[in-house]
């Protein structure tokens, strides 16, 4: 099915952990890996030690690496999970000449939050209500807030910069936050709507738009600082059926009406009794990997075709078995660590868990892990099958008992257990 990308040089831009999932799919599909980014402490960017070949070139150097790329022999350029590498990897597959999955002025248009609402209000998708309208927090017209609020960064993604305020005193740090992490120095306050946090992945192939996946998104309960990360994403979504008939169509116009052709779209939403409001999307490999839940339930791998359009301008698959209504469950599980050094990590236990489909660990022994409140936390996530969800508290359960990381003087660094329970609230 994609013979075609067998024997051809691909590059992928970063060498982050979560980079290894690409450069892993990449070489069983019998392609050559390079991986590229500044730096040489592979310890720090490991996709390098698995890769192929390595190059220590920044992925913002153009020039450099049109001129390596060409003099490499190397076919297609590919990213995943940031906005900014996806970018780079689009604006140098246009200098190349070779194929790429979006542009880099549909990143552009779709990693701007302001820019996405404007899109979901001419498609009629619903947004949460805006109080900055222009993105600059100096114009910020405070008497008309109702809070909650949330403040974000206006471009950025990876739960990095937001704060939920409470009340007019919290606003001038949650700006200053927010503006100290967005390139362009704008912001997001928008009513704060509560309710299921769900998320919606597109998979695009020769135009054809087909929604695969639904999850209903746990949030983490640890602290208000962390309340932005996600413990666990399960699929199907409670709310699907009144997605599909109210928000899918709108969905789809909108990816029409922007162009893309091939690839992936995440939709950010969130389900009320009422409603279902949207706060972002992007145009790139999710950080949750559901690609690994797909290919598994119904055989749709876009991380393979993503590749491999990269490769040779097609997406090498159809959409015909694409179906997001899952007859089991499926979940994403994640573990996240507080402030510390790495000591030791171990869930050797879970390893041969016949419905743990999948380990990715984050972190190695030795690793210092920062006190943001992002993914930056984030230790190791499993995949899960169940039939239904008593079984997946169960292995969720087991999961707990058998996973340490702990720091060097042997104390966990783990966040609370999830709670379970959450699954059965009405």
């Amino acid at each position: 099915m994609f013979e075609q990308a067998k024997g051809k040089k691909l590059l992928i831009i970063g060498g982050e952990t979560n980079l290894m999932n690409i450069v892993r799919q990449a070489r069983e599909m019998g392609v050559y890996t390079i991986v590229t980014e500044r730096g040489s402490d592979y310890s720090k960017l490991p996709a390098k030690s698995i890769a192929d070949e390595a190059w220590d070139i920044d992925y913002s150097d153009m020039d450099t690496l049109v001129h390596k790329c060409r003099e490499a022999g190397v076919s297609g350029v590919f990213s995943g999970y940031s906005e900014g590498k996806v970018f780079y990897a689009a604006r140098l597959s246009q200098l190349l000449g070779t194929p790429f999955y979006v542009t880099p002025e549909q990143v552009e248009l779709t990693r701007n939050k302001r820019s996405f609402k404007h899109l979901c209000e001419k498609h009629g998708v619903p947004v949460p209500t805006e109080y900055c309208k222009n993105g600059h927090a100096a114009e910020l017209d405070r008497s008309a807030i109702r809070y909650p609020v949330i403040v974000k960064p206006a471009d950025y993604g990876g739960r990095i910069g937001i704060t939920i305020c409470d009340s007019e005193e919290q606003l001038d740090d949650a700006l200053a936050f927010a503006e100290k992490n967005s390139e362009t120095h704008t912001v997001v306050v928008e009513e704060y709507v509560t309710g299921m946090e769900i998320t919606a992945i597109y998979t695009i192939a020769d135009g054809e738009i087909s929604l695969s996946i639904i999850n209903d998104k746990y949030l983490s309960r640890e602290g208000t600082k962390y309340a932005a990360l996600c413990d666990i994403a399960i699929t199907p979504s409670r709310f699907y059926r009144r997605y599909r008939d109210t928000i899918d169509e709108k969905i789809k116009s909108l990816l029409r009406d922007i162009g893309v052709k091939n690839g992936i779209a995440g939709f950010q939403f969130i389900a009320t009794d009422d409603r279902i409001v949207a706060f972002e999307m992007g145009l790139r490999l999710n950080g949750g990997n559901d690609w690994k839940l797909l290919s598994r339930c119904n055989g749709i791998n876009h991380m393979k075709m993503m590749i491999h359009h990269s490769l040779t301008g097609s997406m090498g698959d159809s959409l015909s078995k694409d179906n997001p209504e899952l007859k089991e469950q499926m979940a994403t599980y994640v573990m996240y660590a507080h402030a510390g050094e790495v000591g030791n990590v171990d869930y050797s236990a879970v390893s041969g868990r016949e419905n743990v489909l999948d380990i990715s660990p984050y972190v190695y022994v030795g690793k210092n892990i920062p006190d943001r409140g992002t993914t930056q936390q984030r230790v190791i996530s499993f995949k899960i099958r169940a039939n239904d969800l008593e079984e997946m508290a169960d292995t969720i359960h087991f999961i707990q008992a058998h996973v340490r990381v702990d720091d060097t003087d042997g104390r966990s660094l783990l966040f609370a257990p999830f709670d379970t329970t959450r699954f059965f609230d009405s």
